[in-house]
């Protein structure tokens, strides 16, 4: 018999060394209603006090393990291959839930949009400012929802350990150019649990920086690598509009070991998927009113 108080969808977090918000974002899964029916954490780097805790939070809550740091998407990959469930409800250690029915709504939107590969969550007031849903070309990185038979049709996502710029435009993408929809809801809500800073590290912004060079060196044709070229160029002028220099001398030195380093990983898209995928970035589309029945 199936739990009226739980629904068949899986919630994952990847944790990495952040217990603290760990624990607020487990304990506000857990006070939806529904609550998903099964809930798996990746422990990044085989942080035993994690582990621990989480046991010690709820018995009920299946841990991943790996000594080796895999990053944010290869944590990810992890836990969506071993999730039970086709709906695969996506947060980071720091993101949550910021409505008790947000799991009834993902069931909604499943019905509402049977073939869409994802759906993507609203996490500040520029996403819900329309009532539309639509569809998308990046979907939210702290809350989103994976159709699993969708997501292992990708390559999933490409382990980094710093992921910014790479790891929600590349799953995106390679979701477009296989035919799938992502759809963005404004009343799909979470809640970032981060305070904005005023600058970047040097490791970070480096790292960013070579991020923008290996999503198009992975997935652009050859003949439109410049495109790629020009997205580091700009990235490099607002770097510097921005004072936030520091690194960004490195992060240039090391795009073409970096490149290197990660070919394995590289798939391109055709060029009129590359395309289309461009312009629903620039122009994503209504797809009718969000404000479903509850």
């Amino acid at each position: 018999m199936s739990d009226p108080d739980t629904c068949q969808v899986t919630a994952i977090v990847p944790a990495c060394r952040r217990l603290d918000k760990l624990q607020k974002t487990l304990r506000q899964i857990r006070g939806c209603q529904p609550a998903p029916a099964e809930i798996l954490v990746h422990v990044d780097g085989g942080d035993a006090v994690i582990v621990e805790a989480v046991k010690a939070f709820d018995p009920g809550i299946s841990i991943l393990v790996t000594d080796a740091l895999l990053g944010p998407g290869g944590s990810r990959n992890r836990l969506i291959v071993e999730a039970r469930h086709e709906l695969v409800a996506n947060f980071d250690d720091d993101s949550f839930p910021a409505q008790a029915d947000y799991f009834a709504r993902v069931m909604l939107l499943a019905e509402r949009f049977p073939d869409a590969a994802m759906f993507s969550a609203a996490s500040h007031a520029q996403e819900w400012q329309s009532l539309q849903f639509q569809q998308i070309a990046l979907p939210s990185g702290c809350g989103s929802v994976f159709r699993k038979s969708w997501f292992l049709r990708t390559q999933g996502f490409v382990p980094l350990p710093i992921a910014y710029n790479m790891e929600e435009v590349d799953i995106g993408l390679q979701l477009h150019a296989i035919g799938g929809m992502i759809v963005h809801d404004p009343l799909l809500r979470v809640v970032h649990d981060r305070v904005p800073t005023l600058s970047v590290d040097a490791v970070t912004n480096a790292q960013v920086l070579a991020n923008t060079a290996l999503f198009a060196y992975l997935r652009f044709p050859a003949w439109l690598w410049p495109v790629g070229v020009w997205s580091v160029f700009r990235r490099v002028l607002m770097l510097v509009q921005w004072g936030w220099t520091a690194g960004l001398l490195d992060g240039l030195r090391m795009i073409p070991e970096y490149l290197q380093r990660h070919k394995q990983h590289r798939r391109e898209v055709t060029s009129p998927s590359l395309l289309s995928w461009l312009l629903l970035k620039r122009w994503p589309k209504n797809l009718g009113d969000a404000r479903l029945p509850a």
